[in-house]
């Protein structure tokens, strides 16, 4: 196998060694009693939670809740997210109208990214990131999305929604021929405006590698290209 080729697998692998950051364990079962849940129904291995660095004695906490019998490997779920104190106490919350669906494309990490997303005056965002991979050798894919939200009241608004940052997909012999597409995005905060948020400009380095069988060497080609985008704030969201 390639090292350069494929290491979108292997880093497609350890993510699903772990599937979030730690949740505290009195904090979840308050959470889990304010809200009214049968804990039958929370993925409590894609539980995850995450001190606000901008906020004193605040903690940001996910709990997927399933939607409807989960079989096999298949399952969908839907986000609960909410702001604590540190006994567990919620001072905001937020049930995430989005379904993530694990089927085919199987949920690997759900992931709270408190990255300076200082969006406006007095208001700055944080980003729920969703990684997902599929299990075919041959054809390797993984992507990851972030939505964003902020704080308001004792709610929560959805301003970025299921953003696709990364992806990576490939078709190879399993031994040395094949393609793959490595899409890499970050988020960057930029000095203009719209509608008094601050716009979002997007990087994006797209990798294309090619490897092929030459005297019994796999031999690869790789080009890439950067390109940029900008997301403005129109009718309550980024777009």
């Amino acid at each position: 196998m390639n090292k350069h080729l494929f290491i979108g697998i292997l880093m497609s692998l350890w993510a699903g060694i772990l599937h979030g950051q730690e949740i505290s364990s009195s904090r979840f079962d308050m959470v889990v009693k304010s809200l009214k849940l049968d804990k039958n129904t929370v993925k409590e291995e894609f539980c995850t939670e995450k001190k606000m660095p901008n906020e004193e004695d605040s903690y940001i906490a996910v709990l997927p809740i399933l939607q409807g019998k989960e079989e096999d490997d298949f399952f969908v779920v839907r986000n609960y997210i909410v702001i604590t104190n540190e006994n567990g106490e919620i001072k905001n919350q937020y049930f995430d109208p989005t379904e993530i669906t694990s089927d085919a494309i199987m949920l690997r990490s759900i992931v709270i990214d408190t990255g300076l997303y200082t969006i406006s005056n007095g208001i700055r965002a944080f980003g729920v990131k969703v990684s997902a991979q599929n299990g075919s050798q041959p054809n390797p894919y993984s992507t990851e999305t972030i939505s964003l939200y902020y704080p308001t009241g004792q709610t929560l608004k959805k301003v970025l929604n299921e953003f696709e940052l990364n992806s990576y997909g490939a078709e190879w012999d399993t031994r040395c021929a094949g393609e793959a597409d490595d899409d890499q995005s970050v988020i960057m905060m930029d000095k203009t405006k719209t509608n008094h948020f601050t716009d979002l400009k997007i990087k994006t380095i797209s990798i294309h590698r090619k490897t092929k069988e030459v005297n019994g060497d796999c031999k690869e080609h790789e080009t890439s290209k950067t390109a940029y985008r900008i997301l403005k704030f129109k009718n309550g969201k980024y777009q």
